[in-house]
């Protein structure tokens, strides 16, 4: 894509300057990562997601977290497939890195044993059961996923993971799909988010996947407003008080320029370098949203899509070098 580079970086820059403190309820704030996967081309074998991380991982100079999708069960590093090995790099590679792992199927016994695992390497992990699991998915079949089952399985993992030496190093993550919530909800009332959030619930942190296009309708004219993106979460907060993240979060860059690109209101992708500070800001911040927000703590944590989509389209950050310079520049804070 073309970019006109020297007043991107100039206002890289001046979108760092402007980031204020933040201001926190539970803690010091968002971390900010990368997902090193891909949808796309080329295939997202155990090799190109190594390869990916490494790149991302020079490029903003620091960790960027792991996030391994399983199809199936969760792995263990003894597993001779893509997940399993990519566990395994992780745990030797990368003992530093929360490794945040998805995952379908749902087996107690197999928890206990990486978390057997990752207690004796001291590690960190994340556990999510079936990623952005409303209706869309178990429409299509998969009855793991529907609201009665997804809210028994993490009661099941809580119990788990409460009994086990290693819990302080294990967050038990949902993770919800706001394009679901934003666009089905009318039409399938079965989307809303409360069907699989309860009183008490046994997560640790509600995370939400969060993409501008593919998604909102172009037409519109400019990405997707904090409001947009965030309000679930702030209910979420207000009915059950669940810590909240970004699990997911890009855009096509509207450029005129692209595949899958379908206005040209972006040109140079200033635009869209300032939309990354904005975001950034109100995950620290959410009270500068609105009102409605006020008391509402910081994302516990943003991870920004690094590659390709299913359709090869690009929601990275690398589209805008100096929206890149934006992200480097929280990722170091």
């Amino acid at each position: 894509m073309k970019r006109r580079f020297l007043w991107g970086m100039l206002l890289a820059v001046a979108v760092v300057a402007a980031s204020p403190t933040p201001a926190c309820a539970d803690g010091p704030g968002p971390v900010f990562g990368v997902i090193a996967s891909t949808q796309g081309s080329p295939p997202d074998t155990a090799e190109e997601h190594i390869r990916q991380y490494d790149r991302h991982r020079a490029n903003y100079g620091g960790p960027i977290g792991i996030r391994i999708f399983s199809g199936g069960r969760l792995p263990l590093p003894t597993d001779n497939n893509r997940p399993g090995r990519l566990l395994a790099w992780a745990a030797d590679g990368h003992p530093e890195e929360t490794i945040t792992v998805s995952h379908k199927t749902r087996d107690d016994a197999r928890l206990r044993r990486l978390l057997d695992w990752a207690h004796v390497r001291k590690l960190r992990l994340s556990i999510i059961y079936r990623h952005e699991a409303q209706p869309d998915w178990f429409e299509y079949g998969q009855q793991g996923a529907r609201p009665d089952v997804y809210r028994e399985t993490y009661r099941a993992y809580r119990t788990v993971i409460r009994a086990h030496p290693g819990r302080e190093r294990v967050t038990l993550e949902k993770n919800l799909m706001w394009f679901w919530q934003y666009h089905h909800v009318r039409t399938k009332p079965e989307s809303d988010w409360r069907w699989y959030v309860e009183r008490n619930d046994p997560a640790d942190v509600l995370s939400w996947d969060t993409y501008s296009f593919p998604g909102m309708p172009t037409r519109q004219g400019h990405y997707a407003t904090p409001h947009d993106f965030f309000r679930y979460a702030r209910d979420a907060w207000k009915e059950f008080r669940l810590p909240w993240g970004v699990g997911e979060i890009g855009t096509i860059v509207q450029d005129g320029d692209g595949k899958g690109v379908e206005q040209s209101w972006d040109p140079d992708g200033t635009r869209f370098t300032a939309w990354v500070g904005r975001i950034a800001r109100a995950a620290r911040n959410p009270a500068t949203i609105d009102v409605s927000y006020a008391g509402m703590p910081p994302a516990r944590f943003v991870k920004w899509w690094g590659a390709l989509d299913a359709d090869d389209q690009d929601l990275s950050l690398e589209q805008v070098p100096a929206a890149a310079a934006v992200y480097r520049g929280l990722m170091r804070r």
